[in-house]
């Protein structure tokens, strides 16, 4: 006999119903996160006039939505994506800014990790999720005798 407890603080609903109203809460939340993204990038250029030196899109790449800085070239190579703080291209851009606009910058840039976290986090969940619930269907039709 198995003793091990799964149930209980472990996780966050009981049982494949618990884990299918967790799905569309998740997806919500997704759509709300993605809706914030979109906010956040009008926002920021309605703030930042052209021309500006980057802006932030939401990208959508492998499932995933991210809010990414994108550089405003003229040099044909195509419009490239980067770190605000972590690359030298983002560096570049902040050096180029005015002391005034450099905070305003960083706020928006502390707004875009916190929305991609967000939006990572739940798209992560949302993915384990959905495969726990084919994997269950999967063991239902092995514990009725059936092949999946």
């Amino acid at each position: 006999m198995i003793r091990a407890d799964t149930k209980g603080p472990l996780l966050p609903f009981k049982g494949k119903g618990g884990a299918r109203v967790r799905v569309r809460e998740l997806e919500r939340r997704q759509a709300e996160i993605e809706s914030r993204m979109r906010n956040l990038a009008r926002e920021f250029q309605a703030t930042f006039r052209s021309p500006r030196v980057a802006h932030l899109v939401v990208h959508h790449h492998g499932g995933y939505f991210n809010l990414r800085w994108r550089a405003t070239t003229n040099d044909r190579r195509g419009q490239t994506f980067f770190e605000l703080t972590t690359t030298d291209q983002g560096q570049r851009v902040l050096a180029r800014l005015p002391p005034v606009v450099r905070p305003l910058f960083l706020r928006f840039e502390r707004q875009r990790l916190e929305l991609n976290l967000a939006s990572s986090i739940c798209q992560h969940e949302l993915r384990r999720l959905r495969d726990y619930l084919v994997k269950l269907e999967a063991l239902r039709a092995c514990q009725n005798g059936n092949q999946p």
